[in-house]
């Protein structure tokens, strides 16, 4: 009988403890100097983003050893980039860089740090070769633009030029200022 009264007196005090340190005046509480940016936010690494279009169809990949983000917010740091576009009409562009940042809305990608833009391997005769040190990608329009230096080659030709703007869609480019080409046999 007296071990029936022990097993239920410790049954009931455990059952007043837990109620009492459950309570929300026992809760751990962040403290008025905390900020919610001194708390770790998340990470991935050799991180694989897909984005699809409206068919379902693949229209970009974007590939980073590591993704960071940034103050909580929606921005993200990007490490050791490569971008995968596929455009409508069967043509691949492939951009690499060292470092990138997605701005809120995922809908620039600005890519810094020996920026290489490219036309992936395809039935046409050559690909062109852009070289720049920063390119801001625009995810739903598909076009790259810098204000930097630009060198673009395309086979034993090259030209140089202050500021670019290509559309991948189209497969146009538009170089803004200080072109000067070389063109040989």
């Amino acid at each position: 009988m007296a071990f029936r009264f022990f097993t239920i007196l410790a049954v009931i005090a455990l059952a007043v403890s837990t109620w009492i340190l459950s309570s929300p005046a026992h809760r751990p509480a962040l403290t008025s100097n905390t900020n919610a940016a001194d708390l770790p936010g998340y990470y991935l690494k050799d991180a694989v983003l897909t984005d699809f279009d409206a068919a379902g169809k693949e229209n970009i990949r974007l590939k980073a050893d590591r993704i960071d983000q940034i103050a909580h917010g929606s921005e993200v740091a990007l490490t050791n980039v490569r971008v995968d576009y596929q455009a409508p009409n069967g043509q691949n562009w492939v951009l690499f860089g060292d470092s990138g940042r997605v701005q809120p809305g995922g809908h620039i990608i600005d890519v810094t740090g020996n920026v290489r833009l490219q036309g992936a391997a395809t039935a046409h005769a050559g690909t062109a070769v852009v070289r720049t040190d920063t390119l801001s990608y625009n995810v739903p329009d598909a076009i790259a633009s810098t204000k930097d230096d630009v060198r673009v080659e395309f086979g034993p030709r090259t030209l140089t030029a202050h500021g670019l703007i290509a559309n991948l869609k189209e497969r146009t480019m538009h170089l803004e200022s200080k072109v000067n080409g070389r063109f040989k046999r």
